[in-house]
């Protein structure tokens, strides 16, 4: 009986087509990279090594609103799952980020108590992710003091126009400028231009006169409105906002996703939507008030002042943020970006730190960041030494479309009506802050 052999090549073929098939099989939940390492698409959590940090705990504290009607806590737990993916990936050269959220429920005492606690009592190295109605005002001058360098999302002025805090959003002020620049030139207001933010903390003067600025400069009116929370009544709160603007009017709704989903609801079960121009500040930036947008009539006819690049753009930051937010149970949104944004710029002040990382060490790289890149934003970002700080001041602005967020208005410039606008534009040029 004769022996069959197979000739060398073919077998030495067959081994080579069966380990091929057996890697495609076997290989992709083996072989993909951890979350936070990096890929084509996304982007690296700190050093992205993939090995968990072990060493000694670097502690970072933070104060959030957190009151009916107000959660900015999503910020800080973005920031937190940012650090929790940094730890992951190698730490701080090997040290471990421990990240501590407080929340604050607009007591000026409780909130001045909270930041002495955070450098006095336990020690922070940094405070960070601060999103607060009241800490900027009540606690700044206590943080020039110590010497401490706030790497925050900022909601009242102080948290603009003050040394020792640099955001990475623009705030209500600004995110509400670039909506009403875009609801004058692309939805064309004329008469009236209503603006409506919370009472709460006296941020609403704050928050309305921006835009009031764009208004006036455009030749319109322009209404301050200012509603306590949670509101009582959405229908009449709506129907109140559309009578003020008149038609063809226009009225910016500077809420938070949980009351602003409430008034979407009620403006289309009113019948006025069609009646004026629409704009929002940047928390309804999401999918879950974009669904409800768009079941009541508001698809194309809203303008948002978006303080960052859209949603799923598939491009690395974007997407890890994304895949953080996922991680944690939550959609999703702008609060995510600023959350994500914060625990990327500290982290990169952490990593340039030569040397033991101290409260001083830290502060001090802190300061120095400039041409901090991200897909997130507009234009690099920077804190720098400065006497105020708007790093965040190129916009594009969004609507609404079959329950999505999209773009209809690129990168702009915040009108250049704000003195504050005008001070960053001209320390980016002198310092060269954000030219990449």
């Amino acid at each position: 009986m004769r022996s069959k052999k197979t000739p060398v090549g073919v077998a030495l073929a067959a081994g080579i087509v069966a380990v091929a098939i057996a890697a495609f099989v076997a290989g992709p939940a083996a072989t993909s990279p951890k979350l936070g390492m990096g890929t084509a698409t996304t982007a690296k959590c700190g050093l992205g090594t993939g090995k968990k940090a072990t060493g000694k705990p670097i502690l970072l504290e933070g104060i959030f609103t957190l009151v009916p009607g107000i959660d900015f806590t999503t910020i800080g737990k973005l920031a937190q799952a940012y650090f929790n993916c940094v730890n992951d990936n190698g730490g701080i050269n090997g040290q471990r980020i421990v990240y501590k959220l407080y929340t604050e429920q607009l007591k000026p005492d409780q909130i001045a108590a909270l930041a002495k606690k955070i450098i006095e009592q336990d020690h922070a190295v940094g405070v960070v992710g601060n999103t607060s109605l009241l800490d900027c005002p009540v606690n700044h001058k206590y943080y020039e003091s110590k010497g401490a360098y706030l790497i925050i999302a900022g909601v009242p002025g102080e948290c603009f126009g003050t040394p020792n805090i640099a955001a990475v959003n623009m705030g209500p002020r600004y995110s509400n400028m670039g909506a009403a620049d875009a609801m004058i030139k692309l939805g064309h207001v004329k008469g009236t231009l209503v603006v409506s933010s919370p009472s709460a903390g006296g941020i609403a003067a704050y928050a309305n006169g921006g835009p009031c600025l764009v208004a006036k400069a455009a030749g319109l009116k322009c209404i301050s409105d200012a509603e306590d929370l949670p509101l009582s009544d959405t229908n009449a709160t709506i129907l109140k906002l559309v009578q003020e603007a008149g038609d063809g009017g226009g009225v910016i709704m500077d809420y938070t996703a949980e009351t602003a989903t409430a008034l979407l609801q009620a403006a289309g079960q009113q019948g006025v939507v069609d009646k004026v121009v629409w704009g929002q500040s940047t928390p309804v930036a999401n999918e879950a008030t974009a669904k409800v947008g768009s079941a009541n009539g508001f698809d194309g006819k809203i303008y948002i002042g978006q303080e960052f690049n859209n949603l799923a753009t598939g491009k690395p930051d974007e997407t890890l943020m994304e895949q953080l937010s996922h991680k944690i149970g939550l959609p999703a949104q702008a609060f995510g970006q600023m959350g994500y944004l914060v625990g990327k710029f500290v982290t990169n002040a952490l990593l340039s730190v030569k040397g033991p990382i101290t409260f001083k060490s830290y502060n001090a790289a802190a300061v120095a960041l400039k041409n901090q890149k991200t897909d997130i934003l507009c234009k690099p970002w920077y804190f720098w030494k400065l006497k105020n700080h708007l790093p965040n001041n190129t916009l594009p602005t969004a609507t609404y479309k079959n329950g999505k967020v999209v773009i209809n208005r690129p990168c702009a410039p915040v009108p250049a009506v704000d003195p504050l606008v005008l001070q960053a534009r001209a320390a980016e040029k002198k310092f060269h802050l954000n030219t990449g």
